[in-house]
């Protein structure tokens, strides 16, 4: 029975949510490793820089969304490129969807305090697949969607100096062009990412980390948008609190009559040691009536950067 009502209001809350409704993931910790959104913004710690993250959705909920992605960058050893690696794997009741990117960043030094235009692209894979052992339901025989596997392609471009940055970027832009809507329900869609953000230094152990992110989908007959506005505070250089107020609507002429604007308030922290290692952790609280019912979503991000060798403190450390 739990698993009735589950799919019941999967069917009614996913036209309301831009990220399961499109089959991209979204985070509240994207500011913790940029790469999520953006390939350019591989090498940007200038150093080995990996992250390991895990969301879980509606937790009220048997079968709520979850997420585990993995990210992993470094540059070149002159420094003027960076390689990354990607993966993101989502699972929405008995549905299946993993992708897999390998990156490459091209860094442009705009002059010698630390200015960067960085060029960035991914390349790897999107698919889709059901796990019908999942999928109950009265009929005598189970569901049967067949998987599928598509090539993709995702940009980025990156500015970035010590105190600000800005970029954007965009993914799906071939597993649309070869998808084929006679073999599947998955049907991939571009996604546009802007976020800027920046550095303010109040006094000499806390800096303020103001952000935004602004999303959408670009092909979609819903026109779904996601913004975020977000305020970190960083202390002692080690310790991030912060609070992030998201807005989600759709603005195409086929979204349905009876959907209002979802908003969701989100809270997170991380933690940073002086050997590199980080963890981080986030929790969504849903403010529509709707959605508040499934519970809230809870994240947690695990990172680590190489340090400088020999301890030596880097000129402009990177703080996003």
């Amino acid at each position: 029975m739990k698993k009735y009502i589950f799919y019941l209001l999967l069917c009614i809350a996913l036209p309301t949510l831009t990220v399961q409704a499109q089959r991209n993931s979204i985070y509240s910790q994207y500011m913790f490793h940029g790469m999520y959104i953006n390939p350019a913004y591989a090498g940007y710690k200038d150093a080995l820089n990996v992250n390991l993250y895990y969301r879980s959705q509606w937790t009220s909920m048997d079968g709520g969304p979850k997420t585990f992605a993995l990210a992993a960058d470094m540059p070149t050893a002159n420094r003027r490129g960076a390689f990354g690696l990607q993966v993101i794997n989502d699972r929405i009741g008995g549905e299946k969807n993993t992708s897999t990117y390998v990156n490459y960043a091209h860094r442009l030094r705009l002059s010698e305090s630390d200015q960067f235009l960085v060029f960035g692209i991914g390349a790897g894979f999107v698919s889709n697949s059901y796990d019908n052992n999942d999928i109950i339901t009265e009929q005598p025989e189970p569901i049967s969607v067949e998987s599928t596997f598509l090539p993709d392609v995702r940009v980025g471009v990156y500015y970035h100096n010590p105190n600000f940055f800005a970029g954007i970027s965009a993914d799906n832009l071939v597993s649309t062009a070869t998808f084929n809507d006679d073999i599947s329900s998955f049907q991939p869609t571009p996604h546009i990412y802007f976020n800027v953000g920046g550095l303010i230094r109040a006094n000499e152990s806390i800096i303020l980390k103001p952000s935004a992110l602004v999303r959408t989908a670009t092909k979609s007959e819903l026109k779904p948008w996601t913004t975020d506005i977000n305020l970190g505070v960083l202390f002692a250089e080690q310790f991030t609190v912060g609070a992030t107020y998201r807005n989600s609507f759709l603005s195409g002429s086929d979204k349905p009559s009876n959907v209002t604007t979802r908003n969701s308030i989100i809270g997170l922290v991380e933690f940073a040691t002086r050997s590199g290692f980080k963890i981080g952790y986030s929790f969504d609280y849903p403010l529509s009536s709707t959605i508040n019912n499934l519970g809230g979503t809870h994240e947690v991000s695990l990172g680590y950067t190489l340090p400088s060798r020999q301890g030596v403190r880097v000129r402009s450390p990177r703080f996003f």
